[in-house]
């Protein structure tokens, strides 16, 4: 899995929505503890004016539970995050509701000014729209607001209906920017995880694309390399259709087996390259360099064995009589085999786009792994060689 492929897996699926609440969460806990301070003074002034379970309880649940979240968010989960935001958002919305009931008399007694929670109900509107929707925070803020002029207008000795409205008008426009810089912030969050997830599944697709046509690769190229020789060696009576019959049926069975995901070491690897060139052409020379300890990925190890199967085969079948190598070199970073003759050759130019044993069962089996490749060079009456290589893909930084 590439850098990119990864970090697209790390997003998504409600990822920037975790990270954006966590945040507001802190932010909100500070803001609650700031404005907590500002309305120590009137809150000190005023304790002992309504009644003491309003007083303690509006200001325990307005402040405690954000301040509270906002030290715990690194281990909380955003649902419990939400809640706790809901409980400050609720506790404001029930003391508003309460505050004239709560006074002495209908009001403040004269010369203590505005009830101190009015100064500060950001806290709840900022609140709301971290713990629920849209629809939902925008609807408390208008609550607030309505609440906030009754308050205003009832809790003085003598009301007064323009100051009122002002009071709530400035708290409408102070409120709104807290809570849509939060609601957008949280929008913005919820759209990159949608990006982050049309990513994911876009990254999966292309993979599940790429799987199916490596295997469709891989199925053509089967079919050319194994069924298709052992029928034509039928055909003409060769003794070697037995063989080859029996090694296409084991191919084939091969393929409904789960395949081994263990990286091959190259020792081995290289084993069995020998052995399937001296099978093929036995006469041919073989030779390697190879790198203690290297390791080969299964998927590249098995392509290169049998696109240089197909190369040997072709060689064999069609170079005439001719002196053919096989060079196989193997290091820490990649593979090369070099298939050479010096036969017949032929014009590359010339073979038809759609002849399988070039295009599929080398050229094209090799571009379907990561990392390979694949060139044929050739000459009429010069030879030919059969370049097929894999190199490991470098990991980005």
């Amino acid at each position: 899995m590439t850098l990119l492929e990864r970090r697209r897996a790390e997003a998504g699926d409600g990822a920037a929505v975790d990270r954006v609440t966590r945040t507001m969460a802190l932010a909100l806990g500070f803001a609650a503890l700031l404005l907590a301070v500002v309305a120590l003074t009137p809150f000190t002034a005023q304790v002992g004016v309504p009644h003491p379970v309003w007083t303690w309880g509006v200001a325990a649940g307005m402040f405690v539970p954000p301040v509270a979240a906002a030290v715990l968010s690194p281990v909380l989960s955003t649902r419990a995050l939400r809640t706790a935001a809901g409980v400050s958002a609720v506790a404001q919305l029930v003391g508003l509701a309460t505050l004239v009931p709560a006074l002495p008399d209908g009001g403040l007694a004269v010369g203590l000014g505005t009830p101190w929670m009015l100064g500060v109900t950001a806290t709840g509107t900022t609140a709301a729209a971290v713990a629920w929707r849209t629809p939902v925070a925008l609807a408390y803020l208008g609550a607030t607001v309505v609440l906030l002029g009754l308050d205003r207008f009832l809790a003085l000795p003598t009301p007064n209906l323009g100051l009122a409205l002002q009071d709530a008008l400035y708290t409408l426009l102070f409120d709104l920017v807290f809570a849509a810089l939060a609601l957008a912030t949280r929008r913005a969050g919820a759209r990159l995880d949608a990006a982050a997830d049309a990513a994911v599944a876009e990254t999966r697709e292309a993979a599940a694309a790429g799987a199916r046509r490596r295997e469709r690769t891989r199925a053509e190229a089967l079919l050319h390399d194994s069924v298709l020789v052992a029928l034509l060696a039928s055909s003409r009576g060769s003794e070697r259709a037995a063989p080859q019959s029996r090694a296409a049926l084991a191919e084939l069975e091969a393929v409904d087996r789960a395949r081994d995901e263990t990286p091959q070491a190259s020792t081995a690897w290289v084993w069995r390259l020998q052995a399937l060139t001296s099978d093929l052409a036995p006469g041919a020379r073989f030779s390697h360099d190879e790198d203690a300890g290297a390791t080969i990925p299964p998927e590249a190890a098995q392509a290169m064995l049998e696109a240089t199967a197909e190369a040997v085969r072709n060689s064999v079948l069609h170079a005439g009589p001719a002196a053919r190598a096989v060079h196989a070199e193997v290091t820490a970073h990649g593979v090369e085999v070099t298939v050479i003759d010096d036969g017949r050759g032929f014009d590359p130019a010339a073979v038809r786009p759609g002849r399988l044993g070039m295009s599929v069962s080398i050229v094209e089996r090799m571009r379907a792994v990561n990392g390979g490749r694949a060139a044929i060079v050739s000459r009429p009456g010069v030879g030919t060689r059969v370049s097929i290589g894999w190199s490991r893909p470098t990991r980005a930084a």
